[in-house]
């Protein structure tokens, strides 16, 4: 294939990624404000982090890209729909990682959160709270979210305790 040729299936995949992406959000996240509301709709139903809900599902097209790979032709979804949905899920692992740490990509003259969060903690000492919840080491536990959930349960189980 030449490199013009080339080009041209590229333009192909991303306007098929972007449609795919469009359909998505209005069939799973039914938000338009958060683009991951399925996934933490999930990830809130199991108690695990969002990502790993993301990646839960992306693995099931690996799966059958891989069959494909193996000389399994016969799917119930072109092969091509899948790796277009896998391409999505990357994006939008992309998208929570960002979100997670802070560094949701900005111009150059515009600092990112996690720079703001960490000149308070300098300023303060430690990171205030919100909404009864620690966040600490930047926004979000270097952005696990497990971690932070399982740090917020500590927190309400210490608090629960102090109550009592």
């Amino acid at each position: 294939m030449t490199h013009s040729k080339m080009c041209e299936v590229i333009d192909h995949i991303m306007e098929q990624v972007d449609t795919m992406r469009e359909a998505g959000q209005k069939e799973y996240a039914h938000d338009t404000k958060d683009v991951f509301a399925n996934f933490n709709r999930i990830s809130n139903l199991l108690d695990c982090d969002r990502k790993k809900v993301l990646l839960t599902y992306m693995l099931k097209h690996i799966d059958g890209i891989s069959a494909y790979v193996k000389g399994h032709k016969s799917q119930r979804e072109d092969v091509r729909g899948r790796i277009t949905d896998t391409i999505v899920y990357l994006m939008l692992l992309w998208g929570m990682i960002e979100e997670e740490d802070g560094t949701i990509s900005r111009k150059k003259d515009n600092p990112s959160m996690h720079n703001v969060w960490n000149k308070i903690e300098k300023a303060s000492g430690s990171l205030p709270e919100k909404n009864g919840s620690l966040l600490a080491n930047g926004l979000c536990n270097d952005g696990d979210m497990q971690k932070v959930r399982e740090e917020r349960l500590r927190e309400k189980v210490r608090r629960l305790e102090e109550d009592q």
